[in-house]
């Protein structure tokens, strides 16, 4: 068993470009080298806020319209709600202090970790002054709980460890033996997801919650979870209404010191220039998901600062290959002609004004074995050429359904992005007629594989590309299920790639994973947003992370 001392372990990544976001003056991040594989390590204690506020302060955030749909941490599976589960629940693992870079990963509520020289035994050792936010003390048995009812709830983020883990048990109260099925190179990143939130077993078993096999039936904690804490976290839940806002407060018994504000709100506020307007007059500090103008009208005003930077967020469409939904659509010769009539500059430079970058494949640029010079460039000869071969020269009818009145990536509006596909198709003799439907029943018949083509985002999990490679490239994952995507070669490779720990095969095996999935196009990449945050220039370290997009306990004012 390998252990070392005070290092760190770096994620499978390559970061090419910079991830940090801080205020536009401040310099990019330079890139990380290709990540080394030691086994094991032990960090110094986070660093805390200098002093706690000597007033009471209250943040309020402006978010466009929050896809919501629990905030139970085993549950939640969306865009919104990771930067206020990071607010309220931890993990036993994180991000360096600040999340400022993306190239590690470090202890947070484990003390220390080893992992066993055949990477299939992680033992973490915990933090033995942590509390919960009901005063009771965190033990093994609160993470072993924790772990075992994500998996149990058979609900969307569930895979993440029912997928991998093959057992978990505490041999004392302060340690924590993981065993996965088999080697996993991208496990402990995978342990930065909010989805590995560790829960006071005691509070959340009282309100009905359980890690019993049967959980997905007789969990009855959500509903409770929804509305208050059973977290580690600097802040506490306070209130939700759907679709108003959510509130959190200072959690009392934060074992790391005192959080900066008393109170965070997080407001929704669905139109841009009415959350632009708050952000003027005040009546909020931080305003996200506004459009380019609006970013571009703001710059200069000495009262604001914009953060801006790259994201690992995609938006992509997919298209069914299952004959029965469309026949058109199971020749893939079709599928690689809308590939190539596809205006990306249009999208990226033409409705974006550069604010995002043409994401080649289902890996997003600054992960290990991704290159921007895979992405697929406009062709409209060659795709009437397919589509003729194909036997539709005179072109055909093709119905996408998407998400209506709904920001992309939070960057464009889903029928601007769809209007613009249109225009695309129709210079190659496909008609696409559109059907706009609300989120939440668009996104039910997206997952049952119900839908002939959409667009769709995906947000990291943890980053390596194994959180992005098996739910596409594996048959019945996650994402390839949607579309019904088969392809034996591509599911070997995504899958055998996350059992070895040499970075430069591992980055071999994920390209040509991409030039399969490329060739196939059943997933064609479009936009891998830059996020642009507008704060009070009041406002420091509002610095954005691609996991939890805002750590709010270093954030001061």
């Amino acid at each position: 068993m390998k252990t070392t001392n005070r290092n760190t372990l770096f994620i499978g990544l390559t970061v090419a470009m910079g991830l940090t976001l801080a205020a536009c003056a401040q310099p990019t991040a330079p890139a990380p080298s290709a990540p080394a594989q030691p086994a094991a390590t032990e960090a110094p204690m986070p660093a805390m806020p200098t002093t706690a506020p000597a007033e009471a302060k209250v943040l309020v955030v402006g978010l466009p319209k929050a896809d919501t749909r629990t905030l139970d941490p085993h549950r939640q599976y969306e865009i919104t709600p990771p930067q206020i589960m990071r607010a309220v629940y931890e993990t036993l693992v994180t991000l360096p202090d600040k999340g400022a870079t993306i190239d590690r990963v470090e202890p947070l509520l484990a003390e220390s970790y080893t992992i066993s020289d055949d990477a299939l035994v992680y033992t973490f050792k915990l933090r033995s002054d942590v509390k919960f936010a009901s005063g009771n003390p965190m033990t093994a048995e609160d993470v072993v709980f924790s772990f075992k009812r994500m998996g149990a709830l058979q609900d969307n983020p569930s895979w993440l460890y029912s997928d991998h883990v093959a057992s978990i048990e505490a041999p004392d109260a302060s340690t924590v033996k993981i065993t996965l099925k088999e080697p996993n190179a991208a496990f402990l990143s995978m342990l930065v997801s909010p989805n590995f939130a560790v829960v006071d077993s005691k509070v959340v078993k009282g309100q009905g919650g359980t890690d019993a096999d049967d959980a997905k039936d007789a969990d009855k904690a959500t509903d409770w979870l929804d509305n208050n804490s059973a977290g580690t976290g600097p802040y506490m839940i306070k209130e939700w209404k759907r679709g108003e806002q959510v509130v959190i407060e200072r959690n009392p018994n934060y074992w790391r010191g005192a959080a900066p504000f008393d109170r965070i709100i997080f407001r929704e506020i669905p139109d841009d220039a009415a959350r632009q307007q708050a952000l003027e007059r005040g009546d909020i500090d931080i305003a996200v998901g506004l459009d380019v103008d609006a970013i571009k009208r703001l710059e200069g005003n000495s009262n604001l600062q914009v953060i801006t930077g790259n994201t690992l967020d995609m938006t992509y469409l997919a298209l069914t290959m299952n004959a029965e939904l469309s026949q058109p659509l199971a020749d893939k010769r079709v599928r690689q002609a809308i590939k190539l009539a596809i205006d990306y500059d249009g999208i990226i430079n033409g409705l974006l004004g550069g604010t995002a970058l043409h994401l080649p494949t289902i890996i997003p640029l600054g992960l290990l074995g991704t290159d921007p010079a895979l992405a697929p460039k406009r062709d409209v000869a060659q795709a009437k050429a397919l589509l003729k071969e194909a036997g539709y020269e005179n072109g055909f009818e093709l119905t996408m359904v998407y998400p209506g009145e709904r920001k992309m990536s939070n960057v464009i509006l889903a029928d601007t992005l769809v209007a613009k596909l249109q225009e695309d198709l129709a210079e190659v003799g496909i008609t696409l007629k559109v059907e706009p439907r609300d989120a939440s029943t668009w996104r039910a018949d997206y997952r049952a594989g119900k839908l002939t083509a959409t667009i769709a985002d995906w947000t990291p999990d943890f980053l390596d590309p194994h959180g992005w490679a098996p739910a596409f490239a594996v048959e019945g994952a996650s994402a390839a299920k949607r579309v019904y995507y088969v392809n034996k070669e591509a599911e070997k490779l995504a899958l055998a790639a996350a059992q070895i720990t040499d970075s430069a095969k591992r980055a071999e095996m994920y390209r040509k994973v991409q030039e399969i999935m490329l060739d196939d196009a059943a997933f064609i990449g479009l936009i891998q947003p830059k996020v642009q945050i507008v704060a009070s220039a009041k406002l420091k370290d509002v610095i954005y992370n691609p996991v939890y997009f805002l750590d709010y306990y270093f954030m001061s004012q």
